[in-house]
């Protein structure tokens, strides 16, 4: 019962790491496209856009749900392999910080 708990928990913790990286990938996002020179949330209203939604606003946060969603369903999935497959488990932050970083730039 204990292992199933801690499981849990910690499938909760590595959504909530993919939660709080999404996050901060859409702030680079909006800086770049302050960069760029195109209107901020450009690329979340390409995404909105691109799955029907004609209104801007409507496909930025649109755009920005589903970003966030895909976020938080990686760290998911990554928290349950690395339940099964111990060695990639981020126990603590000198392991958890690379072994994310790599989880997401081998997703973008």
């Amino acid at each position: 019962m204990e292992s199933q708990k801690t499981s849990k928990l910690f499938i909760l913790y590595c959504s909530l790491a993919g939660f709080i990286s999404a996050w901060a990938i859409s702030g680079l996002l909006v800086i770049v496209d302050l960069i760029s020179g195109t209107p901020p949330g450009t690329f979340f209203a390409v995404i909105g856009i691109s799955i029907g939604f004609t209104d801007t606003t409507t496909a930025q946060y649109i755009g920005f749900a589903l970003h966030v969603l895909t976020g938080i369903t990686a760290g998911n999935i990554f928290g349950q392999l690395a339940i099964f497959w111990r060695n990639i488990a981020p126990y603590n932050a000198r392991y958890g910080v690379p072994r994310g970083l790599i989880v997401g730039i081998a997703l973008w």
